[in-house]
């Protein structure tokens, strides 16, 4: 899976999202006391259910749509449905699915 902490920042980042990165920084900061960023980076899991309680689900979900299709311009063929599930499940962070990605070390030689 290619839904990662990195691409995500990226997106989020990108010139293209510039006027809703705006308005979702705000609704977020009001909502939760955190910028967007915050659960970007700390708690992507969380992202889908920050996203439906501060912008509402219609938007949520257009952050979905958005998502995947600037993945794919970058290269990776995430379908909305795996989008979604990286942003609402925390299993989807934990290996063997995202090694590396959690702050853990990746399996190798003398780690599990």
């Amino acid at each position: 899976m290619c839904v990662t902490r990195d691409p995500l920042v990226m997106f989020y980042g990108s010139l293209e999202f510039f006027p809703m990165r705006i308005y979702i920084h705000r609704r977020v900061f009001v909502a939760f006391g955190k910028p967007f960023d915050y659960f970007l980076v700390e708690g992507p899991w969380r992202v889908h259910e920050v996203l439906e309680k501060a912008v509402g689900r219609r938007k949520a979900e257009l952050f979905i749509q958005l998502l995947t299709e600037w993945l794919r311009k970058n290269g990776c063929g995430a379908t909305p449905e795996e989008a979604r599930r990286a942003l609402s499940d925390k299993s989807a962070w934990t290996p063997p699915f995202n090694s590396g990605q959690t702050g853990e070390p990746a399996p190798g030689p003398g780690r599990p």
